[in-house]
């Protein structure tokens, strides 16, 4: 209704609002892709939407905002019930961390346990505004909201995954109806999901070009974190938000949220936006060491927190650190490790091991003095930790043989496994 053009986030060329998930040809190079996505008229939206409308607006999940999103009520919403997730103020750990405030803005709430359904119900909805009965996924968490939201919405769901993905999200895609095929390589995605496109009228929600562009509409979903958090925040704006980064379309998508509702005028400012990547990719965090907008590829090891591992983060996540005055950083396995379970003893959050990544770098940026101790802080946790059952298991103690009703073979095995003195 409000949206307007597509619009190339480095060149600033226009297009009409149609289907190009490929970036920018104007300025597309060999090695460098740019990134277009949905402008609207936020004048007109100035008139349709204040912060007495959006308080009076209750249980529409993502829809609350749909003046801000690229498909409305009118033109037929696809819901499971996404978004309105918590934030948590995190009142043990900022002790722990000396980080006061700090908030989790948990993202496990969602149907499929990840952030990945807000931009889902977005590009579901889209795909039957373009006449799609296809939706195509790169795989992982993204495959399994996209399998959801297509039964929700009756589109066939063909999802591209890595041999090694988390099996718990090849079983929800399954189990949803979507059709996996598995590659033998991460690079297979992009010839085949171009045909999809291409002979099948698919809708992708997932990038396949080597410099990531992906679906400029799906991914508008995301910036509903960014209102969220301004509203939980009573319309006060965090200092810095961390954000776990793969391709970077969740980093930049919750920038551009911010960035929205500063130009709305609801807010005042707009905060540093941090990346964190592993250890065992980090491409963006190489992009701003060597000072270079065009990001080069790195070969990704292996690594706990599988879903922020890629070859190459996309422009427009460079952008989001860039314009934001923020900060990149990487985090080894053994640091998201003792975030997962430092999050949940003492929080209660049970976060993937990626999305654990956020509370491991706000703890190495609070000891570097990048974070200081009364900044606002909040940790997207973009996913729950039923996600990644085969590393957490791993870590946590093996349970004990079964006992009967006696008292004192209960006291010794409680202080045998768990070093509890009753």
């Amino acid at each position: 209704m409000y949206e307007t053009h597509l619009k190339c986030l480095k060149c600033g060329t226009e297009y009409e609002l149609m289907r190009m998930f490929e970036g920018c040809p104007h300025c597309r190079k060999e090695d460098f892709s740019s990134n277009v996505y949905v402008d609207y008229d936020y004048e007109k939206i100035k008139e349709a939407m204040s912060k007495t409308t959006l308080e009076r607006r209750r249980g529409l999940g993502i829809w609350k905002y749909e003046e801000l999103l690229p498909v409305t009520s009118k033109e037929g919403v696809i819901t499971l019930g996404e978004g309105e997730t918590p934030l948590l103020e995190c009142n043990t750990l900022s002790k722990k961390l000396k980080i006061s405030p700090l908030f989790a803005k948990d993202e496990s709430r969602n149907p499929t346990h990840t952030f990945k359904d807000r931009s889902a119900a977005v590009g579901a909805a889209v795909a039957k505004k373009f006449g799609s009965n296809h939706l195509i996924a790169g795989g992982g968490n993204t495959a399994a909201a996209a399998a959801a939201y297509g039964a929700r919405s009756h589109l066939q769901v063909i999802s591209f995954e890595n041999v090694d993905e988390s099996g718990q999200a090849i079983l929800q895609t399954l189990s949803y109806g979507g059709k996996v095929i598995y590659l033998n390589q991460y690079e297979a995605r992009y010839n085949l999901m171009k045909k999809c496109v291409d002979t099948l009228h698919a809708h992708p929600v997932s990038s396949y070009t080597p410099s990531p562009t992906g679906d400029p509409y799906s991914e508008e979903g995301r910036k509903t974190v960014a209102y969220e958090i301004c509203e939980q925040l009573h319309w006060e704006v965090p200092d810095m938000v961390i954000v776990p980064t793969g391709m970077g379309f969740g980093l930049y998508g919750i920038w551009r949220g911010f960035c929205d509702f500063h130009t709305l005028g609801l807010t005042d400012s707009v905060p540093k936006m941090v990346a964190v990547e592993s250890a065992a990719g980090g491409s963006l965090t190489k992009a701003f060491l060597n000072k270079d907008e065009k990001i080069k590829r790195v070969v990704p090891q292996e690594t706990v927190a599988r879903h922020i591992l890629v070859p190459k983060v996309s422009y427009q996540g460079y952008r989001a650190v860039k314009d934001s005055n923020g900060k990149v950083l990487t985090v080894e396995d053994d640091e998201i490790m003792e975030a997962v379970f430092s999050l949940a003893r003492t929080e209660g959050i049970y976060a993937s091991t990626t999305s654990a990544a956020a509370v491991a770098a706000a703890r190495n940026l609070r000891a570097t003095g990048y974070i200081d101790k009364n900044d606002t802080v909040v940790c997207v946790i973009t996913g729950g930790g039923v996600k990644d059952p085969d590393f957490i298991e791993k870590e946590v103690p093996h349970t004990p043989d079964p006992i009967g009703d006696d008292w004192e073979i209960f006291k010794s095995v409680m202080k045998k496994y768990y070093n509890v003195l009753l």
